[in-house]
This record gives structure tokens, C-alpha cells and sequence, in this order.
């Protein structure tokens, strides 16, 4: 049995090209001859060669996000450029603006580039694909807040499922009964309810936050014996409009609730005014739930109750993944657990 490690030698003698060449293909040089770079890239596949992995200095990285508008990936942000800065890291800053057609361009550009790592926040579940054909194996890559995106790459994020499921206990232990859920996609998985619902337990359904934090709201449900009620479910955006004109729809159809689950704090915000016009009391009659207790969770009124993510803690521990990975190292997955931040927007229900 042959078990001769293959070399860049190799590689080169199979692409029928220079060992400089095949170097600079490797190391992600600029201004490679196209035809070239794929015919190395062939041979390195057919060769099984993997390019041995080195410590590497962060001089240049990439960092795209699904919105700069959106509080929560600002913040990443924020948590991504302080340790960039202390390490005199230049970092380019894309974002998707909630399009997988701008989430593929921004990582073409990014590779046009030359950078020497990445982070990535992705929405599209497309564009993992595009990741294999744009990078190496071993390129220093890290994916920011989804699970199970790229087999072989580096995931950090916080537990969506215990997220939806510490909610909607803390209501329940609360009382409530007929709990709606407010969900958000960046792009929407599924064009019904029904579908939406029946799509959980698809083996490949994706690893949307929204999907598992209706997941851990299901489960809590379970062990209350209650059903999952589509009536009770709405898909809504990212935002406080979004959030005020599905409140508005939901309650032009259906009064029979007690408690909301909001996407994030904007959005519950939007819910707040609402109700308010609807003169219907927070929470005297609906107690209301943000997602990760921003800075609005303190400055609505009422002052919401909202499930704690720290986005630049997430931005930060990112970035430190991201050196290990450029020292050499294999670093597992990192999860991050939510926890629950009680204010004035939510309180125990008599029973009838």
C-alpha cells in the first residue's frame, strides 16, 4: 500500500505547472491565470493533497453580516472590530442587506481580495457551496450564530432552541395558555404556516434561529401537554414596523391569547404600540417577551422582559476562534447559552 504523503511537487507535475504557481493558488494569491488556478485545484482533489496547515498572521480578514441596520449584527460587529483593533487586524465590513444574491457577492468580493480569513454570518443556505468553491479546506473560516452550516468549519453561536424554550416555560409557569410566537426570516423557509410547522422535523430543515426557537417553544408546550396551535403562529420581520403591522393583522383575527413571543426587542416594541391603541393592557391582559434584551428591552413602556444574548460577547469569542484557527489549532464549536432578563412587560396570570 502506497502511503507517500503527496506534496506541492506533485501537485504541480499533475497541473502540468511551476511550484510557484501551485503555491500562490494555495495561498490565495491575486491575479492568478483563471484557467490555471483550475487546473491546480483539479489536481489537488484527484491527489487527495491538503495544503498543510500553519500559523498564519491576521493581516487582512472579511467579516459579512445579514444587516448593518439590524441591532443585534451591529453589535457583532462592534465585538469583532475591538479585538481586530487591538491586534492592528484590518477587517472589511460587508453586508448582505438580507439577500442571498448580495450575501454570494459579498463573498466573491471578499475572495477577490486575498483575505486571510473570515467570518461569516450567513442567511442563505445556498451559499455554503459557494464557500467550498471560493477557499480551501483549511482557510481560516469561522461561522458566526448558525449551527451545522459547513461540514468541517468552525461554528459559534447561541442556543436558539434552549432560547425559544426558556420563553415559553417562563410563561407557562406563568399561567399562560394560549401563547403566540412571532418568527423572523431573513428569507422565509416555507410559504405557509403549515408548512413552516410541518418543516421541524424535516432532517434537513436548516438551522434558522427562528426554526429552533420554535423548536424549544414546541418542546416547552410538550411538557405542559399543550398542542402546537398554527393560529397562534406569525412570520413577521426584523424591525419595529414589521412588528406593529403584524401585531395589527394578528388582532384583527384572533383575540384568544394571553402572552406574545417576539423575534427580538424591535419587534416587541412594534407589539407594544399595538396593543396600546388597541387599549389592550401590558400586562394585565398580554404579557409580552422580547429576544435579546437590547437596548430597547429598558426603554419601552413597559420595559420588556427579553431573552439575553450579549452580540458583541459572540463578535469577540468569534474573533479569538478565529486566531486559534490561525495558530494552527482545531477548534470545536463554541455555544453560547441565552438566559432570561424579566421586566415589567410580563407577569403571572390568575387561573380562571
Amino acid at each position: 500500500m502506497n502511503t507517500k504523503k503527496v506534496t506541492i511537487t506533485d501537485v504541480a507535475k499533475e497541473a502540468g505547472l511551476s511550484i510557484a504557481t501551485v503555491s500562490r493558488v494555495i495561498n490565495h494569491a491575486r491575479n492568478v491565470d483563471p484557467e490555471s488556478e483550475k487546473l491546480i485545484r483539479h489536481a489537488m482533489k484527484k491527489l487527495g493533497y491538503v495544503p498543510a496547515v500553519k500559523k498564519q498572521k491576521l493581516s487582512l480578514m472579511a467579516l459579512i453580516v445579514p444587516s448593518l441596520e439590524n441591532h443585534f449584527f451591529s453589535a457583532v460587529v462592534e465585538g469583532v472590530m475591538r479585538e481586530a483593533n487591538k491586534m492592528l487586524c484590518h477587517v472589511v465590513v460587508y453586508s448582505s442587506n438580507g439577500s442571498a444574491e448580495q450575501e454570494a457577492q459579498c463573498l466573491m468580493r471578499a475572495a477577490s481580495l486575498g483575505i486571510s480569513a473570515l467570518l461569516f454570518c450567513p442567511l442563505s443556505d445556498s451559499s455554503a457551496a459557494m464557500i467550498t468553491n471560493l477557499f480551501d479546506p483549511n482557510f481560516p473560516l469561522v461561522i458566526v450564530y448558525r449551527r451545522d452550516y459547513l461540514k468541517g468549519a468552525s461554528h459559534i453561536y447561541y442556543n436558539n432552541v434552549e432560547g425559544g424554550y426558556i420563553a415559553a416555560k417562563y410563561l407557562l409557569r406563568g399561567n399562560h395558555r394560549h401563547i403566540a410566537f412571532f418568527a423572523s426570516f431573513w428569507q422565509q423557509p416555507k410559504e405557509s404556516i403549515a408548512d413552516l410547522i410541518a418543516y421541524l422535523d424535516h432532517p434537513n430543515r436548516g438551522s434558522y434561529s427562528s426554526l429552533d426557537r420554535l423548536e424549544g417553544y414546541r418542546r416547552a408546550l410538550a411538557e405542559f401537554s399543550l398542542p402546537l396551535d398554527q393560529s397562534l403562529i406569525c412570520m413577521t420581520g426584523y424591525d419595529f414596523p414589521s412588528g406593529y403591522a403584524t401585531a395589527r393583522d394578528f388582532l384583527s383575527r384572533l383575540r384568544d391569547f394571553d402572552a406574545i413571543i417576539c423575534c427580538n426587542d424591535a419587534v416587541a416594541a412594534g407589539v407594544l404600540q399595538a396593543l396600546d391603541e388597541q387599549h389592550i393592557a401590558v400586562p394585565q391582559q398580554v404579557s409580552i417577551l422580547g429576544y435579546d434584551d437590547s437596548f430597547l428591552s429598558e426603554i419601552a413602556r413597559p420595559s420588556l422582559s427579553s431573552i439575553h444574548q450579549d452580540p458583541q460577547k459572540l463578535g469577540k469569542r468569534a474573533f479569538e476562534q478565529l486566531q486559534l484557527i490561525l495558530g494552527g489549532k482545531k477548534c470545536d464549536d463554541i455555544i453560547l447559552q441565552p438566559s432570561l432578563k424579566i421586566r415589567s412587560s410580563s407577569r403571572m396570570r390568575e387561573l380562571d
